[in-house]
């Protein structure tokens, strides 16, 4: 029986790269599964296969797209517990703010006002060891690195 794409509650991306291989990428509100196939396609797929011997390495990351894939065939959505937050989603967050802020031609108060909230910001700022006000040109520092290239690390 043929995997019933049609029926499944999420985007669907078939990209066709070599003869008989392709890459389906499901998402959906912010989470992704990305199957390669190589040998045949998912259009006409009666079964999909995978090698059972594969190296140690990558076996929790085999097994991970495997249940989610199990979960998008049973339930026809990709299942949000299969796909925790980033724990540094804050962290990334906060960089934005900074490079927005510093886009703006804020200055380092503002941004650390931002950041950081009213109160804590007019504490802090004037504190002798000056960690907000590191913290902010961090954050700065960062983020321009981010915007200049450096996002290309989370690419990989």
């Amino acid at each position: 029986m043929p995997i019933p794409l049609d029926r499944l509650e999420c985007r669907i991306t078939i990209l066709r790269y070599k003869e008989e291989q392709e890459s389906i990428l499901f998402d959906t509100a912010g989470r992704a599964l990305q199957i390669a196939i190589t040998s045949g396609s998912i259009l006409h797929a009666e079964a999909l296969l995978t090698d059972a011997l594969i190296g140690i390495a990558v076996l929790p990351a085999r097994l991970h797209t495997l249940r989610c894939l199990a979960d998008l065939l049973a339930t026809r959505r990709l299942k949000p517990a299969r796909f925790p937050p980033d724990p540094r989603r804050r962290r990334h967050a906060q960089l934005l703010q900074a490079l927005d802020g510093w886009l703006a031609g804020a200055s380092q108060y503002d941004i650390a006002h931002a950041l950081v909230g009213a109160e804590r910001a007019a504490r802090d700022w004037r504190d002798p060891g000056d960690h907000l006000r590191d913290h902010v040109r961090r954050a700065i520092r960062r983020a321009r690195a981010l915007m200049d290239g450096g996002y290309r690390g989370f690419l990989t």
